[in-house]
């Protein structure tokens, strides 16, 4: 989440909503609307949305063709403050998700975000526990 010095935050990320993609649509959070989302077609649970503030201008990224469900879930949005530019996109991988395929479409995915002079942030679930050695690690 970014947040200003001294209000609210600028955006909110939620992963694992569990809403279908006209659910989403209908969802409300006061002094937000919805900037992104990735909804499940085929299964329940999952997703990612970003919220962005009411008065923020943002842009929405569309990274849909680089959604798998389950493995590699995501939305992303850019924001243009007056003091940064940032990319931030909200990712989910469910802990049945295939690691190494999570990882290749990561890496698609920052390569096509990347632009000079704009902060990546990436946030969210990645269901990977660090503190225990694994493979997936």
């Amino acid at each position: 989440m970014l947040q200003e010095s001294q209000g609210r935050l600028h955006l909110v990320c939620l992963s694992e909503h569990y809403m279908r993609k006209e659910e989403i649509l209908d969802f409300t959070f006061p002094g937000y609307k919805l900037a992104n989302c990735f909804c499940h077609k085929t299964y329940s649970h999952g997703g990612v949305c970003i919220l962005a503030r009411n008065d923020m201008t943002y842009q929405a990224i569309d990274l849909n063709k680089l959604c798998k469900e389950k493995v590699f879930e995501k939305s992303a949005a850019k924001l243009n403050t007056c003091s940064a530019k940032v990319t931030l996109c909200c990712v989910y991988r469910s802990p049945s998700g295939n690691p190494n395929y999570f990882l290749e479409l990561l890496e698609k995915t920052l390569n096509l975000l990347y632009q000079p002079n704009v902060s990546p942030v990436i946030c969210g679930n990645l269901n990977i526990n660090f503190l225990v050695d694994s493979s997936v690690k």
